[in-house]
């Protein structure tokens, strides 16, 4: 079990695409249409959520590096650049789909919060500020996220504002609390080395989460999704353009900044990625299921580009920022 969980975390793009087919084929020959899946939401929300929360040690936040530039610069371009790349595709791309285009919205109001840390340790960037701006992005997303999506996302489709900020609350704020005194717990009764060692699993059992959440909400959305092909053409078209434009406006920052490539990867991955769990479950338990589909749809195209950004583009980003360090 455990060799499956780290399987599920190292290939997680591959179980998505699997799980996403499957649903697309017994959603089309089974009608559960009908079937009310918020109780199976809510539960993949507190399996994704309270594992990652549980194990983001945010007390090592005050032991980590203070460049508050390149954490202000990373948190202004994960919310608000972010929120307004997506809110130009959602009114271009996606003019004709409201629950599309809400589901880039979501996108775009809700950062990348502890898979920067491991995006990071990929790429050779710097974990330690990478740290802080994942804890502090978290704290900022009740905050942020309801008035950017009620701005954004109002116009298109009624938003009840108070549950979308109580959703947020509930997601982040009840598993950060459980996962402290887990943590605290673990620790206590263990110690340090073995909580570092079951830490590695928790990525997997987050994973199941999402696979969970997925197969139903897509299947569902099955039959019309199938009959309307183009749906899926305009998820991957909006979601590449949104991905192009936040590394190419957040590489022409880290240039301004005058951002080393430890750093200025930081905040192109921070402005890229965004969260799997948070947008999805927000979606699941309080949006249409159009709006969880494209969502579903991420987590294959994000892993898919943030790689290429790392591996293919990744050289020519070290070169391009080396020459105006610090």
């Amino acid at each position: 079990m455990k060799q499956l969980l780290i399987h599920i975390k190292k290939r997680l793009y591959l179980y998505v695409a699997a799980d996403f087919g499957l649903a697309l084929v017994v959603g089309f020959y089974l009608n559960i249409r009908s079937i009310n899946i918020r109780p199976v939401s809510i539960l993949a929300v507190f399996i994704m959520l309270y594992p990652m929360l549980t194990g983001m040690v945010i007390e090592k936040v005050k032991k980590a590096g203070r460049n508050y530039k390149l954490i202000s610069l990373t948190l202004t371009f994960a919310f608000f650049v972010a929120s307004a790349t997506a809110y130009v595709i959602s009114r271009t791309v996606f003019s004709a789909y409201p629950e599309l285009a809400l589901g880039i919205i979501l996108v775009g109001a809700i950062p990348c919060s502890n898979m920067l840390i491991g995006w990071s340790g990929i790429a050779d960037a710097s974990t330690e500020d990478a740290l802080v701006i994942a804890v502090v992005g978290l704290l900022l997303i009740p905050i942020l996220s309801p008035i950017i999506v009620r701005i954004s996302g109002g116009p298109l489709l009624p938003i009840d504002t108070r549950r979308l900020i109580l959703n947020l609350l509930g997601f982040i704020v009840v598993p950060l609390i459980l996962g402290f005194y887990t943590r605290r717990k673990i620790i206590r009764r263990k110690g340090m080395s073995y909580f570092m060692d079951i830490k590695q699993y928790f990525p997997g059992v987050s994973a199941l989460g999402i696979l969970l959440i997925v197969f139903f909400s897509v299947a569902k959305v099955a039959g019309e999704v199938l009959h309307h092909p183009i749906v899926f053409l305009l998820v991957a078209v909006g979601l590449f353009i949104y991905y192009i434009v936040q590394t190419a406006l957040s590489i022409l920052a880290a240039k301004l900044f005058r951002l080393d490539y430890s750093r200025g990867m930081i905040l192109i991955l921070g402005a890229t990625a965004s969260s799997q769990a948070i947008s999805l479950a927000l979606a699941a338990t309080l949006f249409g299921n159009m709006t969880v589909f494209a969502l579903s749809f991420k987590p294959i195209l994000q892993v898919l580009y943030i790689m290429f950004l790392i591996y293919a583009l990744g050289p020519y980003i070290k070169n391009f920022l080396k020459k105006q360090r610090h």
